[in-house]
């Protein structure tokens, strides 16, 4: 009955993931093809000419007078005691400045990039490479503080060889912004001659970038078939239509129907969202996640409560807003080809909110038409990128200083009352709204909870998980982040998200199984090898990879073939050293250590300053008892990047293996001395002073680890083994106690 059971699961899954999950694909891709911006306007001149001076059709273009904004009249700019020059010779603009070697040499501008507040230059090379120059051009009014050259990283010194200097990997127009700039764009890169053949339609973002390929819709404009509801398109941005109503007591319009328009959200997030892109294969209408892995909102890109710090970009913002959960999309507030907002100022937030109830100095406490009185100055507040990019917060939040303390997050009235204390902010907040704030904690509270590993956090992992309240990104984020939480209720809820109807969900429920035992993994992820979203497939494989030799025969071949998918991707990837390391670290996992090796080596050539691959070559050789081999890469790695806590780190195990103790602790304490705050140094090092013999400094350090950096799931576990051999059933008790209400198991 067992096997039944498990069988009829798994069939299920197949069944549910194909059929709610947004899958499209066009009947005949070899019949639909690019058209061309120009063939648009004839049509429909209205939106054509709006289009023409927004953003999109300014987005990229060649170099001409039509184009640069710049000064390139003899002018120069001084970076770091370095002086660039910027100059026009036969029609052509050039700028004379520093290689990758250093050396001074004339560069020829082959595009622009953007145009307002700020436009970039691109410069072509010879192996396909377009790389951005990091002077920019500030396109405000002088009055504004413009018309000026200035470096894209203000006066942090980046020198020739940083990774960031601008002919480096991160400068890289081809993998990191080419995509978002053009339309119909293809990478192309050729790992073999490790060169670019990338192609595009048009520079820029086209009508054709959002409503897809346009050759079906002037074939049906010819005969105007109207059986065919999406006019020749694969996809109708415009969606099912939402009627709204006045809540006249709330002063608050609500939909009859909530209605996620998927389509549209998901075709700006392609290049409005924070996201790694995975793959050039994009057909319009299909899932997000078939073509990028978006971020989720950690804390290295946004504060813990979700407000922007890093540059996000607006999706993972917009998705935590109340606006997205009501069905609110782009185009309520934005027009669709000038990209402006429907209506000046608050006008725009009066469509749905009663100006008569909220743009009054009753709600807002600041007097009409100042800057506090702006809807976006408290609920949008800006933050500026790229030196004068501001940009506005899409989580669309109540701000809360009355948090801020506690989170240690920004808020809004402080951000423009610089000169008061956040307890003056708490204090006015809560007199004027604190009655009507939602008894419920914010999930910007649950995720500090978590984050401290308290006594509290497995109760707030579980409350995040299983209610409808919060969003789906702030779950998919704690669902990454904090799998440690394992109680068995939360595991049944990971479960559950597995067989979400959200890829986003399904993706990081897979980074919560880890700790599972392998049995379960097998059963709840295998179906996954199946999913129609790429890179929920492709995420599973990576899950699975460590259980390879478990896997029977059909599911094996079915594994093969998502592996094959997946090297594909990273093959493609390859520009950049990762492409590298993620081949090396699935095939080492599923008995390819050969391929791993070679790729390990190849990407070491190309890139020879990218420090995760000596650290894995090593640790490959060392699982083929090299242990020469192993301690020369660690060696190597450390002589280009001697501050690096990890390699030392791995050093002093390669020590521990050669029985030289003394080394191995000397290594392992400057581990910690670079990285006092990551648990597993700490623990090596404590189970070094254990077998030493000195029982109390082991156990005073992991105890001090916890004092200062909180609750550690390894650090807690090695207390138990430490106080179990020593016999201490007292403190064996407390740390089992202490684990099961931090952690729930």
């Amino acid at each position: 009955m067992k096997i039944i059971t498990t069988i009829f699961l798994i069939l299920f899954c197949i069944v549910l993931f194909y059929c709610c999950v947004e899958y499209t694909r066009p009947e005949n891709k070899a019949a639909i093809t690019y058209a061309g911006t120009e063939k648009c306007q004839s049509c429909h001149a209205k939106e054509y000419n709006s289009y023409t001076g927004s953003d999109h059709f300014h987005a990229m273009d060649s170099a001409l007078p039509r184009s640069v904004k710049g000064n390139f009249s003899n002018s120069f700019f001084v970076y770091d005691r370095d002086t660039s020059f910027f100059y026009q010779s036969d029609g052509r603009y050039y700028v004379r400045t520093r290689d990758s070697l250093g050396r001074r040499t004339e560069f020829m501008v082959s595009y622009t990039f953007g145009w307002k507040p700020l436009q970039q230059y691109l410069v072509r090379f010879e192996d396909g490479r377009i790389q951005a120059l990091p002077f920019c051009w500030d396109t405000r009014t002088k009055e504004q503080g413009g018309q000026r050259w200035f470096h894209i990283y203000g006066k942090e010194k980046i020198l020739p060889g940083d990774e960031l200097f601008w002919t480096g990997t991160n400068q890289n127009w081809n993998n990191m912004c080419a995509d978002c700039h053009t339309t119909n764009y293809f990478k192309n890169f050729d790992v073999t001659d490790n060169s670019f053949h990338s192609t595009w339609s048009e520079s820029k973002v086209s009508c054709e970038s959002c409503h897809g390929p346009a050759s079906g819709h002037i074939a049906w404009s010819e005969k105007k078939d109207m059986s065919d509801s999406l006019k020749g398109f694969a996809i109708n941005l415009s969606g099912k239509k939402t009627n709204w109503k006045f809540n006249t007591g709330k002063g608050i319009a609500y939909p009859d129907e909530i209605v996620e328009n998927t389509t549209l959200i998901e075709t700006c997030a392609r290049c409005h969202a924070r996201a790694s892109r995975i793959s050039d294969n994009y057909y319009h209408g299909q899932s997000f996640l078939q073509t990028h892995i978006p971020s989720v909102i950690d804390t290295a890109n946004y504060y813990i409560d979700g407000q922007i710090k890093a540059e996000d970009y607006e999706y993972g913002s917009f998705l935590q807003s109340r606006m997205y959960a009501m069905g609110v999309t782009c185009i309520n507030c934005h027009d669709a080809h000038s990209m402006q907002l429907k209506a000046p100022g608050n006008a725009v937030c009066a469509s749905c909110h009663a100006p008569e109830k909220f743009d009054v100095e009753a709600h807002t406490f600041h007097q009409a038409n100042s800057k506090g009185s702006q809807c976006v100055s408290c609920h949008m507040p800006t933050t500026t990128y790229m030196g004068i990019d501001d940009r506005l917060d899409h989580s669309i939040r109540i701000p809360r200083p009355d948090l801020s303390l506690a989170l240690g997050t920004p808020n809004a009235c402080n951000r423009c009352h610089k000169n008061e204390t956040v307890s003056w902010a708490a204090k006015y907040f809560s007199q004027w709204y604190g009655h009507k704030l939602p008894a419920n904690n914010t999930y910007g509270q649950l995720m500090h909870t978590l984050s401290k590993s308290s006594v509290e956090s497995e109760a707030a992992f579980y409350s995040l998980l299983s209610s409808n309240t919060y969003p789906a990104i702030i779950k998919a984020t704690a669902l990454e982040q904090y799998s440690q939480f394992a109680s068995p209720r939360n595991s049944e809820l990971v479960k559950s998200y597995l067989q979400s109807n959200d890829p986003n969900l399904r993706l990081n429920a897979l980074h919560a199984v880890s700790g599972l035992p392998a049995e379960l993994i097998l059963s709840l992820v295998i179906p996954l090898l199946n999913d129609p979203v790429l890179t929920v497939r492709t995420e599973a494989m990576n899950a699975l990879a460590p259980l390879y030799a478990q896997l029977d025969g059909l599911n094996k071949q079915r594994f093969d073939q998502v592996l094959n998918e997946y090297l594909g991707i990273q093959r493609n990837i390859c520009d950049r050293p990762e492409g590298f390391l993620n081949q090396g670290i699935v095939l080492t996992a599923t008995g390819g250590v050969g391929e791993a090796e070679q790729l390990y080596l190849q990407g070491l050539k190309r890139f020879p300053k990218f420090i995760p691959l000596y650290a894995n070559t090593a640790d490959l050789y060392r699982s083929l008892g090299n242990e020469t081999r192993s301690k020369e890469y660690l060696q190597a790695g450390l002589l280009l990047q001697p501050g690096n806590a990890m390699l030392h780190y791995s050093l002093g195990l390669w020590y521990v293996r050669s029985k030289d103790n003394k080394t191995a602790m000397r290594e392992l304490q400057k581990a910690i001395q670079l990285n006092p705050s990551d648990a597993s140094f700490v623990y090596a090092y404590a189970i070094g002073l254990y077998t030493k013999g000195d029982s109390q400094q082991a156990i005073h350090m992991m105890q001090a680890f916890l004092s200062k950096y909180g609750n550690n799931p390894l650090i807690i576990n090695g207390l138990l083994s430490l106080y179990q051999d020593m016999k201490q059933t007292d403190k064996v008790d407390y740390y089992t106690e202490l684990r099961k209400q931090v952690y729930g198991y």
